[in-house]
């Protein structure tokens, strides 16, 4: 019988494909058999294979990966020669076992019959990865991360200048205060976490808060430009001038600034911690809480004026104070009357009080240079009811500027 050559390679064509269809068949149902109730071939984990396992042992061989990866810190954190540790049971870190287990027994299992024999074929030929993920306690990171921070977090502390017995100054360096924001440490280290790759290192950069008063406002201050002093008996009256002036305690005018009174030693008021005490209220002697606060303001207007400052807003009172010359008061009173003055100097100034318990003294502290050698007095001419306050600048002893500053005019007291 003679065949022909096209009917001989449509014969092999059917032959071959007929062996491969067979190959197939034979390959599927022999992956179908050895898949059977366990982890299909060419699925692997931690470049492990985990084909052919059943339930329990892909969940053992899960749950001792987790475990070898949770032995390590979950997150060294650094901060300059600080080191801090967060261990997984701190923030109850533990990888997803089961999660992971079902992952990888439900490859090849999801579809129609053909579809899930198609998938295992693929992936014997192929493969395919599962990587188990993990879930930790948000709250307890925010715990840990609460602790960091309150060993990190530093308020910032002014520079202080501490007057001496002989007239020196002290200086206290100022402190940089330091702020730790958690929010974003927490959203850095959440993914790192929930994919179990630990340890996590990372440098805590702080944000850094510059006190008010910095080292440089007082590098070249070094001695007292002006001080006044007044006296008071001690009681209720005595205790609101030592609080009041208390709030003066280590102010510090920059160059071109000034300084509001009543804004730095804030409202009189009892829950402030003031007393009832004299007053005068619309020409007349009266009794109200603060009272005594005057006192203050006119200590400080006099210190003011004897070291070269200016006085932006000043009042008299209605009648002259005991305490301070006609002329040299200066009257407050919540958010009515206000005391305020300004640093012309180039250098800053600085404010320091001492109180005995009957007399306070206000000295501004400064650069004596600002001064060129020039000193200042104070005088008053006219009557006491209608006085004329100057202050006179000198240089050598000579007097080589007479400043008019203001005339005043009191009234007599209604109920005296």
């Amino acid at each position: 019988m003679n065949i022909s050559t096209t009917t001989l390679g449509k014969i092999v064509t059917l032959t071959a494909l007929g062996t491969v269809l067979t190959i197939a068949i034979a390959g599927s149902i022999s992956v179908s058999v050895v898949n059977q109730d366990k982890i299909i071939m060419g699925v692997q984990a931690y470049g492990t294979t985990i084909a052919g396992m059943n339930k329990n042992e892909a969940r053992k061989f899960f749950s001792d990966t987790a475990n070898s990866k949770l032995q390590r810190k979950a997150a060294v954190l650094n901060y300059e020669e600080r080191t801090f540790h967060i261990d997984p049971a701190d923030i109850n870190l533990h990888g997803n076992v089961d999660e992971a287990v079902e992952a990888a027994y439900r490859i090849g299992r999801e579809g129609t019959p053909l579809q899930n024999l198609i998938s295992q074929m693929r992936c014997a030929i192929f493969g395919q990865t599962i990587t188990m993920d993990a879930s930790y306690d948000e709250q307890l990171l925010t715990n840990q991360l609460l602790q960091i921070k309150n060993a990190i977090d530093t308020p910032p502390v002014n520079g202080v200048a501490t007057l001496q017995a002989d007239g020196s100054i002290k200086k206290t360096a100022a402190v940089t205060g330091l702020t730790l924001d958690i929010d974003p440490i927490a959203a850095e280290l959440a993914p790192e976490f929930k994919s179990l790759n630990i340890t996590v290192k990372k440098e805590l950069t702080p944000e850094k808060q510059p006190p008010f008063i910095q080292d440089a406002d007082l590098a070249a201050m070094d001695g007292i430009l002006g001080s006044y002093t007044t006296r008071f008996y001690p009681g209720d009256r005595g205790d609101n001038i030592g609080l009041a002036a208390s709030h003066l305690q280590g102010a510090l005018i920059r160059s071109g600034s000034t300084l509001s009174f009543n804004s730095i030693v804030g409202p009189r008021t009892r829950d402030a911690g003031y007393k009832n005490a004299g007053v005068i209220i619309y020409g007349e002697h009266a009794i109200d809480v603060g009272g005594g606060v005057c006192q203050v303001s006119s200590t400080l207007y006099n210190a003011v004026l004897l070291a070269g400052l200016t006085p932006i807003e000043r009042t008299g009172h209605f009648a002259a104070s005991s305490y301070v010359p006609a002329g040299r008061d200066a009257t407050v009173a919540d958010g009515l009357i206000d005391f305020v003055f300004r640093n012309p100097l180039p250098h800053p100034v600085y404010l320091t009080v001492s109180n005995t318990g009957n007399a306070l003294t206000i000295y501004v502290l400064g650069t004596r240079s600002d001064l060129n050698g020039k000193s200042i007095a104070l005088i008053t001419e006219g009557s006491s009811q209608h006085p004329s306050v100057y202050r006179l600048w000198k240089q050598d002893g000579q007097v080589i500027e007479r400043e008019f500053l203001h005339t005043d005019t009191y009234e007599t007291l209604k109920n005296t």
